[in-house]
């Protein structure tokens, strides 16, 4: 593995291609044609993966699925630049109508499951891996709701002859005037809720039939298979007394986003009555157990918590009157970060946080998050609470898939988007399945990457990496990038605009203030209620260092972010000038405003500014980057994801108001369709906007006219 940074001042990495570039010129057509991971699963031989790569063509994303083989005993490979030029395991396409994504092998591994879309709808389409290179597809319409849209990923019953799975289905006339009567209307990514709330499924492979489990004005997700207490099958032929668990959220009384039920209902349909087990904030990940009990995990996204692990069991009570579920914690004095978020800003769903939640001997197989990288460690699911690393080191580690003793990860860093490997667990060894880093190394601008720490005071440090082209020498026009959440962290996970920003010659900054994720519950609740300040400080420290040190030009500075990084691009630009270009993304700029107008402004902004805005409306003034914009003198572009349901259109529009009747230099670029990640997993033509309204803009102002003429002469 490369090395690693464990608390020293400096440590650097580089790229493995570092030829010389003209750093003058990015080509954005190059970024997108590069080849990214989507999703993927173990057979349970652990022999076959199943995976999805998408790549962009035109204004559209295009998914492929691959079986690739990779036999037991196939000789292991080292995580390292030397293996990056290693042939893919042996592969064949599974080619379907648009494409397929989302693969899930059956229990006995003789079906493959895969997602695929038919226009705006989202179908389970089922193949047989044995048929290949000719495969037969089933396509599971259920003719009483053809329209009816598939919501995440199914699951398998253990018996394999049956898949529960959640699907929404829109009944509003488009155009037609419409009412709201839940609390939250509107959630990011979603969309208006009426028209996106999901009901659990089940269809019966030997009848082909669909039976509709649950019909509330709940999402309704994540089906799990739940044994009664002390079952180990279904298999005798008999009607099943199994469950499906899920998870229940965005009820219409929900003031709280995040709020979310673990629930279960009959597999079989007797009953449509669920069964609530719990209720909780941050319920992110439900999965049942043998022994009929549930696992579930929280975020961790939320103040004054890290990710956690509980496993749910029944209690005395009955039928009529059930007991609450008892609740024991499984991360009880672990001091661990469950799941984690270490920002990229790539299409690859993975390296979000991800519910998925996997088993293996009795324990839980998850993602931590340490520092700015993400491991993976197993946690015993019973006795005294326990936890062992499992994959380790530079880099972050994603756990997709466990069959037997191998277990399916991606591995990704900075300078390299995710790629598939198998670890045994017995021996250690690592097989790589993809390479889609050769494809993409001609399409990336070779970087070196400096990580460092920087004091902020009182012999505290905060961590830093700084992006540079390869064979860069001296001081160069160089932009602070800063990270969203702000709960989470910048590290060894892949950023586009970083990568860009290298690629027309500049410097990136990304720095992890106090506030971020992965150095402890203390370090990321230091800035509730008081945004703006130690944040700040611990920002303008770091640009400090990097000019004491000779790596970035004082006179030539930008800064940029998204969300909370749009809401410190916004407070920065009206506290300093030292920056002669901001470009900010569906930013925060007036809590007031946000709090009753973002879908999570009544639960989220409490909860960090540490007051209501009616108690304290002082508070949500002074902190709010709109009360001194109107100082600005920094060019700045706004970039607003019009769909942004998080950070509101009209955050940035009143931000752009304000900067143009103070006579600063501003722009508005507006991204139709976009969600607040849009400009990262969204249309197209909203990605490519965004990756090339950034660099011009920095160009412009930070590089100068002329640079830009010798740019354009040079491209």
């Amino acid at each position: 593995m490369p090395p690693t940074d464990t608390g020293s001042d400096r440590a650097s990495t580089q790229a493995v291609d570092t030829q010389a570039v003209d750093t003058h010129a990015v080509d954005i057509q190059a970024v997108e044609a590069m080849e990214l991971l989507h999703s993927a699963d173990l057979s349970p031989d652990g022999t076959l993966v199943a995976w999805a790569s998408s790549r962009i063509e035109g204004d559209t994303e295009r998914r492929t699925l691959h079986l690739s083989e990779v036999a037991q005993g196939a000789a292991p490979s080292a995580l390292s630049a030397s293996s990056a030029s290693s042939a893919d395991a042996p592969s064949v396409t599974v080619a379907f109508g648009e494409g397929g994504h989302t693969p899930l092998f059956s229990p006995d591994g003789s079906r493959l499951a895969f997602l695929s879309q038919d226009g705006p709808v989202t179908r389970i389409v089922l193949v047989r891996p044995a048929d290949a290179p000719d495969f037969a597809f089933e396509v599971l319409v259920d003719p009483e709701a053809p329209d009816r849209s598939v919501f995440g990923r199914p699951a398998w019953s253990p018996d394999g002859r049956r898949i529960a799975y959640a699907a929404t289905r829109r009944t509003r006339v488009p155009g037609a005037p419409y009412r709201i009567t839940r609390v939250i209307g509107w959630v990011d990514g979603l969309g208006l809720v009426d028209d996106a709330t999901a009901d659990i499924f089940v269809f019966d492979l030997g009848t082909g039939t669909h039976t509709r489990l649950t019909d509330d004005e709940w999402v309704n997700s994540q089906p799990t298979w739940l044994p009664p207490s002390g079952a180990d099958g279904d298999g005798d032929g008999r009607p099943s007394p199994w469950r499906i668990a899920y998870r229940a959220g965005l009820g219409p009384d929900q003031w709280q986003q995040s709020v979310a039920a673990v629930r279960s209902v009959a597999a079989d349909g007797a009953d449509a009555t669920p069964v609530e087990h719990l209720r909780a904030l941050d319920v992110f990940s439900v999965r049942a157990l043998d022994d009929g009990r549930i696992a579930v995990t929280s975020s961790g996204a939320k103040p004054h918590s890290v990710g956690q692990l509980w496993t749910l069991r029944a209690v005395d009570g009955t039928d009529a009157d059930p007991a609450p579920w008892q609740s024991t914690d499984r991360a009880a004095g672990l001091d661990l970060d469950l799941n984690g978020d270490v920002l990229g800003d790539i299409a690859v769903p993975f390296m979000d946080p991800d519910t998925r939640l996997l088993l293996h001997a009795g324990d839980a197989v998850l993602r931590v998050q340490v520092e700015d990288r993400l491991e993976v460690h197993r946690v015993a699911l019973d006795g005294e609470p326990k936890a062992d690393p499992v994959l380790a080191g530079t880099g972050c580690f994603y756990p997709l898939a466990v069959a037997g003793q191998r277990l399916l990860y991606g591995y990704g860093t900075l300078t390299g988007p995710p790629d598939l490997w198998l670890r045994d667990l017995d021996t250690g060894d690592d097989v790589r399945v993809t390479d889609t880093a050769t494809h993409n190394r001609s399409r990336t601008v070779p970087c070196t990457v400096t990580t460092f720490r920087v004091p902020i005071g009182n012999g505290a440090t905060v961590q830093a990496k700084l992006l540079r082209p390869a064979n860069a020498v001296g001081a160069l026009p160089t932009v602070l990038l800063i990270h969203g959440g702000p709960r989470s962290a910048y590290g060894e996970a892949y950023v586009t605009d970083a990568h860009v920003l290298c690629g027309a010659g500049f410097g990136v900054l990304m720095v992890n203030p106090r506030g971020s994720r992965g150095y402890g519950t203390d370090f990321a609740d230091a800035i509730i209620g008081d945004w703006g300040n130690k944040d700040f400080h611990d920002l303008m420290a770091a640009v400090d260092l990097t000019v004491d040190e000779g790596w970035a030009d004082p006179d030539r500075l930008g800064v940029s972010g998204l969300s909370y990084g749009g809401y410190m691009s916004s407070w920065i630009v009206g506290h300093t000038d030292r920056f002669k270009a901001a470009v900010i993304e569906n930013p925060v700029t007036n809590f007031w405003s946000m709090y009753g107008t973002s879908d999570v402004g009544l639960s989220f902004l409490p909860a960090v500014l540490d007051a209501l805005p009616q108690s304290d409306f002082e508070r949500y003034r002074r902190l709010s980057p709109i009360a001194t914009a109107h100082t600005c003198t920094t060019p700045t572009l706004l970039i607003q994801g019009e769909a942004d349901h998080r950070c509101p259109p009209e955050q940035s529009k009143q931000f752009y108001s304000v900067l143009r009747r103070a006579g600063c230099v501003a722009e508005l670029l507006m991204l139709p369709d976009a969600s607040h990640e849009g400009a990262i997993s969204g249309p197209v033509p909203s990605r490519r906007a965004q990756n090339e309204a950034l660099v011009d803009w920095m160009v412009r102002h930070v590089q100068g006219c002329d640079q830009a003429r010798r740019g354009d002469a040079d491209g």
